[in-house]
């Protein structure tokens, strides 16, 4: 099968694609599937058009090699991915007695005659096998289908669109037909922070390239870039390896601006340097960051202990401007650490918001680490999505403090 395992995701109902409900199954299903070392190259929406479903199975059988669909599987006129499979790959609708014999037990049960529409619901293309439903009436179809050129057959698995039902259906009846897709795949997430996407990028110098082996891929998110490296290999100790192999090219290349792995957080991160190293933090915020440090930290009680003191300051004073405000900052700092039993200080700035030339809007404001005899500011002023400029503030002024936490700890 070579190196990779292409997959498809089709999601059908025209609910879906007037947008009164929103697919969660594709996600969910990419996830499955990555982590079986299978490649999802396409999801897919449909409405509850025939025509429409028949060409794209069709296609789709022709790209990949596991094609997974969801919806169309009920008893009304507009159910019709049963009929689309049949007519897509030439194949006449057959009546599946076991199925039949489960739906009407499954009525029986609740204590409710079948409607007689429900019957449909056990209708299969020929060389299709049904799949039992354990947790609903409408049965799933399995069907294999010649592939292309590159690869002999695709299988091809509906599925309820009901999450309840195709999620059960999926790991216990569907799941072990996608274990030989003879890739192991290793990922890792390294989360980064102090460099923008395009930054990011250049300094990890075709590391993102496409069709590399591992392949990087980048997302941002409040400021934070992510990058997701994965693996694909014959075995999975060589997956490892070569996911081990990027991520040190990506920590030599990125350097300080590593901060984690995995769902780490920037605060998190920081506050383990403080406890592990025995030292404690105030927390003097302005309107630049507005309590959201101290709302990180205080999350979870380890993380707290860390705090000498948390106050946010509405006003740092009355003849406190922001061009004022680094050495109003400074002042205060002489004295700070002579009377409180603390080893560093995030501050933060009153905000200003101004208009560039050409209409555009900035937010200027400051952010500094402070320790006794000392001061680093920063300017945190950005224009564009002001919405994250909190998170982006509070999170460049806690990276000046996790670096020299971590300078101090290497050394």
């Amino acid at each position: 099968m070579g190196t990779t395992a292409h997959a498809e995701i089709i999601a059908i109902g025209t609910e879906l694609t007037c947008g009164s409900k929103l697919d969660t199954n594709s996600q969910w299903l990419s996830r499955e599937l990555e982590s079986l070392g299978w490649t999802v190259m396409r999801h897919t929406t449909l409405p509850d058009e025939l025509e429409l479903i028949i060409e794209e199975l069709q296609r789709a059988a022709k790209r990949s090699q596991a094609v997974l669909i969801t919806g169309g599987l009920g008893p009304t006129l507009d159910d019709l991915t049963r009929e689309a499979m049949a007519a897509a790959f030439h194949q006449p609708l057959v009546r599946d007695d076991q199925s039949l014999q489960r739906i009407e037990a499954m009525f029986t049960a609740r204590g409710r005659p079948m409607p007689a529409r429900n019957v449909v619901q056990a209708d299969r293309p020929e060389q299709a096998t049904a799949i039992r439903n354990d947790w609903g009436t409408a049965p799933g179809i399995m069907l294999r289908v010649p592939g292309n050129n590159t690869h002999q057959h695709c299988l091809l698995a509906a599925m309820p669109g009901v999450p309840a039902e195709m999620r059960p259906m999926f790991e216990h009846l569907i799941r072990p037909h996608l274990l030989d897709s003879g890739i192991q795949m290793c990922r890792t997430v390294i989360r980064t922070f102090g460099y923008g996407e395009s930054e990011a990028e250049r300094l990890l110098d075709g590391l993102t390239a496409r069709g590399r082996n591992p392949e990087v891929g980048i997302t941002a998110s409040e400021a934070v870039i992510s990058l997701w490296v994965t693996a694909r290999a014959a075995s999975a100790e060589t997956a490892r390896r070569m996911c081990a192999e990027t991520e040190l090219q990506i920590r030599e290349r990125l350097g300080m601006a590593v901060f984690g792995e995995g769902d780490a957080e920037l605060h998190d991160v920081t506050a383990e340097l403080l406890i592990s190293s025995g030292q404690s933090l105030a927390l003097l915020e302005g309107a630049a960051t507005g309590g959201q440090m101290a709302m990180w930290l205080t999350e979870n009680s380890a993380t707290a202990s860390v705090l000498h003191e948390s106050l946010v300051l509405p006003v740092w004073g009355p003849d406190c401007r922001l061009e004022t405000w680094p050495q109003y900052a400074r002042d205060l700092m002489q004295g700070y650490f002579q009377a409180h039993s603390c080893d560093w200080a995030l501050l933060s700035s009153p905000v200003e918001d101004q208009q560039a030339p050409g209409g555009v809007s900035v937010r200027r404001g400051m952010v500094a680490l402070a320790s006794a005899g000392e001061l680093e500011t920063v300017d945190v002023s950005m224009s564009g999505n002001l919405a994250i400029f909190r998170q982006r503030a509070a999170r460049t002024a806690l990276n000046l403090l996790r670096k020299q936490l971590q300078s101090a700890k290497s050394s």
